[in-house]
């Protein structure tokens, strides 16, 4: 049987998963839940192992301890916490390499080649890879960073309208929005006694609307995460602002677009060479030519 491959992008909100033999699409791009194995192993575990089980029957694979094939999974807290190894030693599979989200981020932007990823989803996380080496700024995680990603940014926006209630921030187009979804008090009080990062990242899309509207407010939020952004770079450029930088993830292409137009000195912006899971997939390729079969 020729190598099957198989790449999976697991972050706070959703993963991705597709699986390559002899080079080219076995099926369709599947989606899954969250896969954040860091704050929630157990239900990560399930619906990563339920997500590669159908990706495996779409390529019409029912062997998964067959030794040609190979499984990278890029996932959020993979690398911040021990629970690859609970993870992997879950899976039926011989031959699974579990990376952080970062990592397949990397690869799927520059590949083998030089350069500053900037990936903005639900979380976020910047990196640098030079002569093969990375440096890594942020992603630790919600309750202590992952500035301006999704669920920051809808948490920002919560904030702001509370503030705006108690009279310490001028009223504003978003925080009104905020207001008109939750109504009362007591119903943001229940949202957030609950809610996950995925559920305040789903606020994130009425922050960017409104600061495309001309809100200060919105605009405030989006500056203030911009600003970390960037220093955030120009800390892995280490002086040379010719290092091109890459944005993936459902917000990055947008926040970096945003930094770019005011940065000085000028930002080498690129565009990635593919998506995270074609990092997945390319780290895959890598890891089988070294081996077994070539895919």
């Amino acid at each position: 049987m020729m190598t099957l491959l198989i790449g999976l992008d697991g972050g706070g909100t959703g993963s991705r998963a597709r699986a390559l033999r002899n080079g080219r699409a076995a099926g369709d791009v599947m989606e899954g839940g969250s896969a954040n194995i860091h704050s929630d192993p157990a239900g990560a575990t399930q619906r990563i192992a339920d997500l590669l089980a159908r990706v495996r029957k779409a390529a019409g694979h029912d062997d998964p301890t067959d030794p040609d094939l190979h499984i990278v999974l890029g996932l959020a807290g993979a690398s911040e916490s021990g629970a690859a190894a609970r993870l992997t030693a879950a899976l039926p599979y011989r031959n699974v390499t579990v990376l952080g989200d970062v990592d397949i981020s990397l690869s799927g932007a520059f590949q083998d080649d030089d350069g500053i990823v900037m990936a903005v989803g639900t979380g976020s996380v910047l990196a640098r890879q030079a002569n093969g080496q990375m440096q890594r700024v942020g992603g630790y995680g919600f309750a202590l960073g992952d500035e301006a990603g999704g669920a920051w940014l809808g948490r920002r926006a919560l904030a702001m309208a509370l503030h705006v209630r108690d009279g310490l921030v001028d009223d504003a187009p978003l925080a009104r929005t905020i207001w008109a979804r939750f109504e009362t008090l007591a119903a943001l009080l229940d949202f957030i006694s609950t809610a996950r990062p995925s559920d305040y990242a789903a606020i994130a899309p009425q922050v960017v609307a409104q600061d495309s509207s001309g809100c200060p407010l919105a605009q405030a939020i989006l500056d203030e995460g911009c600003d970390y952004l960037l220093r955030a770079i120009r800390h892995l450029q280490a002086g040379d602002s010719a290092v091109p930088v890459a944005a993936t993830g459902g917000l990055g292409p947008l926040l970096l677009e945003r930094i770019a137009r005011k940065a000085s000195p000028a930002l080498t912006v690129t565009t990635p060479k593919g998506t995270a899971l074609d990092g997945a997939l390319w780290r895959a390729r890598q890891l089988a030519a070294t081996k077994g079969p070539k895919a």
